[in-house]
């Protein structure tokens, strides 16, 4: 794993030296009036971020504005960065520096002040460049800058830190006091301003999280079900075909587990004996209670691959797998009813065997890099549930992650963020790094980490999917191989060509869903293809040197769109008021004025302009049938205007992720692709996309188009295979009703599974991954292994909504506080000692008379109040006045959650 500076080369030593230049950042306390301005605004001016307003629909004025500068639908919200002085004056006269910042919103308009002009640079780089306007900011002045931002601002974590200051000579400063990933200091709350900017819409339905509201969900459940007991000693996560308790004391594991294993392959072995140790079960002496493993197909007729048998008795265990997955399964299910508080394992008689072929997890580290040490710890956790498959989303406009051995600009320069405004070194800034290469903004994996990766996974019976998303998503790729051509067209102008991505005389102007206009590669120049073979060649060599045959090759293909040709922007000055206005140039769909794609439409290749993201499709899908591999893959944009996969598409197999959430028809969008002969991977956006937030709560991080919040729970609650019964259980974004409806019985068979995904735009560090994961992780892999009773068979036109009662709300109830209870009791210690920061949650409280009432999503954690000078353990007798705020800690006790007021009206 590459992150530089730490593990570079000299010669990258010396890269990242010149994006990062020492006397680039200022000193602290710089105060002197000879230092130049940019350094004493680095080294003295603190910031905050507020959101003005956001309740759309208030402010018909801001609309109005918002369309005249072409926001999307017209909908606009105000924030503001406020720059507070705490050092000397900046003079008037000292105007020849520029403030750079991050949003994830396009800031389109400055609107109090002439100060300064605003530009958009790419992406979310805004700068603000001082005019003859500008009066100067004293000493201890503060200086409001307020700002129209497209559409919403909901979460704190839509801010971004880092600002920075670029001199005259482009030498650039971090502002010190927001150069970091904690954002309590630089975000003020969201509705400081206004009570209802945690809304998206004047009649947002949805409940903001308190204390109260917490209390109310957390306690429904158990007032309509009844306390389970305990049930969850039994209770393996995920939940088996079949698991009996049997009669007797329960075993206890003073010594240890003594693993005795034939036929399992060294690594898996190993791998196990791995779990065991960090569990704190290690063998301890003769005594080891032993844990007998085997495989054996007989008796296994007509069961998967995984399936096994389990029997604890008070002698020892035995395991015996179909295959070598299934032997490594049982022993995972045997850890998993060990209850680690008690050392103790329950006698119990498995029968079980996976759901899904396909249970996947996948991580984006193009946006953000995430460090070779969290990927392996989420291999663990993933082998330890019993997920199969993880997606390693390796590049994306914002860093090419993978070395490619013969194109070193792809980690050069497409693995960095830094301050280089022509490219040459680095990418631009982008989703808070600021401007420099130290932080999560930058870094790759060398080829000898992403072998060790791969045999890690394979040792836990994993299979790595990698994923390069083109010919959308593409930046980092586009910018690493145009450097390349400038440093080779004079020398040698055919390798310059070679693996270009570009057509050079193609001036489209278009703007992509992540606001960049030179972000997609060219889909009808041969050099694409070439830049794909090679690609493909290299990564399958890294395969066989690890002796893990690349069987899939996820391509991506997802949002090669022109978002201001779509409905929500038209040719301006217009008359809808819920469009926002742009010029008629900026309307064309992708590559229009190509004329190598124009090329293709003349001699019939591709009828028509749209028909191109298909093609890249087609001529990729030959490209992997071509190295042997198998299976191909793309999210569903790249592969909607395919008819028929089997004759289109030169792989033998391939699928689909299907991601858009189900309240815009994502599940019609699902069998639209199975009618079209792709295999389906579910992975709906509202239900197990793992960037959203995990309630209703302005501090919680996460993005939010497709759900304002997605707990535990409702990813538990997932029907991989009747999606339509969901619109019964969970309402729209806004808090309202949708319906949906079930397809036919047929549809089944096409769904291979199901995967959660974690995207990286706000999730900067290898913490907020693990924040961000756990413990949904556990729902994922209980819905990917097991069917539950209360999911309800496909009944062909059969619509569910709001208004519906087929689902058997009970039984579902009674399986969460099943689940939520072995997962509070055992699991998430067995999180804390595998050192995972799982998201301690929030708790509910109300006060009722003398006493304080509390509840949590999960039983099994201490709770503690502040009473206004220091922390303490939460008891019976603690009354409610002298509680100003409540917290849960961790199951070993070692972590706090985020604490919440007990005054409901406060949060």
């Amino acid at each position: 794993m590459k992150r530089l500076p730490l593990f570079a080369s000299l010669a990258l030593s010396a890269f990242i030296a010149s994006c990062a230049d020492p006397e680039s950042t200022a000193p602290a306390g710089t105060t002197g009036s000879a230092v130049p301005a940019p350094a004493r605004i680095a080294a003295n001016f603190d910031v905050t971020q507020e959101v003005l307003i956001n309740f759309q629909g208030v402010d018909d004025g801001l609309r109005a504005q918002c369309k005249k500068v072409g926001g999307s639908e017209a909908t606009c919200s105000k924030y503001r960065i406020s720059l507070i002085n705490n050092g000397p004056d900046i003079g008037a006269d000292e105007r020849d520096w520029q403030l750079y910042f991050h949003s994830v919103r396009r800031s389109l308009a400055l609107l109090n002040s002439d100060a300064f002009t605003l530009e958009r640079v790419n992406g979310d780089l805004h700068r603000l460049t001082p005019t003859e306007n500008f009066a100067g900011i004293a000493s201890g002045e503060t200086l409001p800058l307020d700002f129209l931002s497209e559409s919403w601002m909901q979460f704190e974590s839509d801010f971004q830190p880092r600002l920075f200051v670029v001199d005259a000579d482009g030498k650039a400063s971090v502002i010190q006091s927001t150069d970091t990933d904690d954002l309590k200091d630089i975000v003020l709350p969201i509705n400081k301003n206004h009570p209802d900017n945690w809304k998206r819409v004047a009649n947002d339905a949805n409940t903001l999280a308190t204390a109260a509201s917490r209390f109310e969900r957390f306690t429904g459940d158990s007032e309509s079900i009844g306390d389970t007991g305990n049930d969850w000693r039994g209770r393996i996560i995920p939940k088996p075909l079949s698991a009996k308790v049997q009669q007797g004391a329960p075993v206890e594991l003073a010594h240890g587990l003594a693993l005795q294993a034939k036929g399992l392959g060294q690594g898996s072995v190993a791998a196990l004996e791995q779990r065991i140790e960090t569990l704190g079960l290690a063998a301890r002496g003769p005594d080891a209670y032993p844990v007998a493993v085997s495989i054996d197909a007989s008796g296994f007729e007509g069961q998967p691959a995984g399936a096994y048998r389990l029997s604890v008795g008070a002698d020892g265990a035995q395991v015996t797998g179909v295959d070598e997955s299934g032997a490594f399964y049982g022993v995972q299910s045997l850890l998993a009813a060990t209850d680690l508080k008690s050392n103790s394992l329950p006698l119990v008689v498995v029968e079980d065997a996976p759901r899904f072929p396909h249970r996947g997890f996948f991580l984006d580290v193009g946006r953000n890099f995430h460090s070779k040490e969290v990927v392996l710890k989420l291999l663990d956790q993933m082998a330890a549930y019993k997920l199969n498959k993880f997606q390693f989303h390796l590049s994306d406009d914002e860093g090419w992650r993978l070395e490619i051995p013969g194109l070193p600009e792809l980690t050069e320069i497409g693995s960095q963020r830094c301050f280089d405004l022509e490219e040459n070194r680095c990418l631009l800034p982008q989703l808070g790094s600021g401007p420099k290469a130290d932080n999560f903004g930058s870094g790759f994996y060398s080829v000898n980490d992403y072998v060790e990766i791969l045999r890690y996974a394979a040792d836990r019976q994993i299979e790595v999917v990698p994923e390069f998303d083109m010919p959308a998503h593409a930046r980092s790729a586009v910018v690493a191989m145009e450097a390349r051509y400038r440093k080779l067209k004079d020398a040698d102008p055919a390798a310059a060509e070679a693996y270009r991505l570009i057509d050079p005389q193609d001036d489209t102007q278009y703007l992509s869903v992540q606001f960049y206009d030179d972000s997609y590669i060219n889909p009808c120049v041969d050099s694409t293809y070439n830049f794909v073979g090679k690609l493909i060649r290299e990564v399958k060599a890294m395969h066989d040197s690890a002796g893990q045959a690349l069987k899939s090759w996820h391509f991506g293909g997802d949002e090669a769109v022109n978002i201001l040709a779509t409905a929500s922007f038209e040719v301006g000055p217009g008359e809808n008021p819920a469009k926002g206005d742009v010029v008629a140039e900026q309307r064309n769909k992708p590559w229009t004025n190509s004329p190598q794609c124009q090329k293709l439409i003349a001699n019939g290749e591709v009828k028509a302009i749209d028909e191109l993201g298909e093609l890249y499709a087609k001529r990729v899908s030959r490209l992997v049938a071509d190295a042997g591999i198998p299976t191909m893959a793309a999210w569903n944009d790249g592969v909607k205007k395919i008819n028929d996969a089997d004759e289109e598409l030169a792989t033998e197999n391939n699928y689909v992720n299907s991601w858009a959430p189900l309240f815009w028809g994502g599940g019609d969008e699902s069998v639209h692709f199975a009618e079209t002969g792709f295999d389906l991977v579910q992975s709906h956006s509202d239900y197990l996309y793992f960037d959203m937030p995990q309630e209703v709560d302005p501090k919680e991080r996460g993005y939010y188009w497709a759900s304002r919040y997605t707990d535990t729970r409702k990813t538990f609650s997932y029907a991989p295979l009747n999606t339509a019964q969901l619109a019964e259980l969970y309402p729209n974004r806004d808090g309202h009703s949708w319906a949906a409806t079930s397809p036919s019985a047929e549809f089944a068979g096409s769904v291979r599974g199901l995967q959660g995904q974690l995207w990286s735009e706000v999730v900067r560090t290898d913490e907020a991954v693990e924040y961000q994961v756990f413990p949904r992780l556990l729902a994922l892999a209980e819905r990917a292994w097991h069917k539950a009773a209360w999911e309800l068979p496909i009944q062909e036109g059969q619509t569910f909504s709001g208004e519906t009662t087929f689902v058997d709300k009970q039984a579902l109830a009674r399986d969460w506080l099943d689940f939520s209870a072995a997962l509070g009791n055992k699991e998430l210690l067995k999180l804390d000692r595998a050192g995972i920061g799982y998201r301690v949650p929030v708790p509910g409280a109300v006060a009722d008379g003398d006493s304080v009432k509390t509840a949590l999503p999960y039983p099994g954690l201490a709770l503690e109040y502040f009473d206004g000078e220091s922390w303490k353990p939460l008891t019976d007798d603690i009354a409610p006045q002298d509680v100003e705020s409540l917290r849960a800690r961790s199951a070993d006790g070692k972590r706090a959650g985020r604490a919440v007021s007990l005054d409901s009206s406060k949060g």
